[in-house]
């Protein structure tokens, strides 16, 4: 098979929707008459327009999510700058180059537990690989005052994850949550 002329599109979102969408107290008179394809009992029947009947068609368009409306921090740059700041500073808490109340200012109460509890018990993955580098962060927009963050960092020649979620208070960022992996 060649693919010289092979092109590649994205695949359709079709994860049902969280609530129902069915359409209550529906009046089924309504719907085209059927009719047969050959005039013989059994034969199958045919819509006039053809295709699926409106019902399949209506649960499968229904069932397909469209792109939701892309929701923008207040201030992209000053989220992006934050969530690299806050990372950086969580992966020297946990390579031990700075202490846990460092992070008291950037973070939730619980991450500053949950990262004295990563200490204690030294659960952080590939601590013995070397000192973790930040390679790269990503920040998407999750409401007006909230962002998801997701980054990588390297420990020698190995890769690691680490996701969180960064949300304004006031007038700076605060990460409220945090998962490294």
């Amino acid at each position: 098979m060649s693919t010289d002329h092979m092109t590649l599109r994205p695949a359709p979102h079709c994860e049902p929707q969280l609530e129902s969408r069915a359409v209550a107290g529906e009046d089924r008179t309504q719907r085209p008459p059927l009719r047969r394809t050959d005039g013989h009992a059994g034969s199958t029947y045919r819509r006039p327009g053809g295709g699926a009947p409106a019902g399949i068609r209506r649960a499968v368009h229904g069932s397909c999510v469209t792109a939701p409306p892309q929701v923008r921090p207040n201030s992209d740059a000053g989220a992006r700058k934050f969530a690299e700041y806050a990372l950086r500073l969580v992966l020297e808490v946990v390579d031990r180059r700075r202490s846990v109340s460092q992070l008291r200012t950037v973070v939730d109460p619980k991450v500053l537990s949950a990262m004295r509890t990563v200490l204690s018990q030294d659960l952080a993955p590939g601590r013995s690989l070397g000192t973790a580098t930040l390679v790269r962060v990503h920040v998407s927009a999750a409401e007006p005052e909230a962002a998801e963050i997701f980054a990588s960092y390297q420990r020698g020649t190995q890769t690691f994850a680490v996701a969180g979620r960064i949300e304004r208070a006031r007038d700076s960022w605060r990460l409220v949550a945090v998962r490294l992996g």
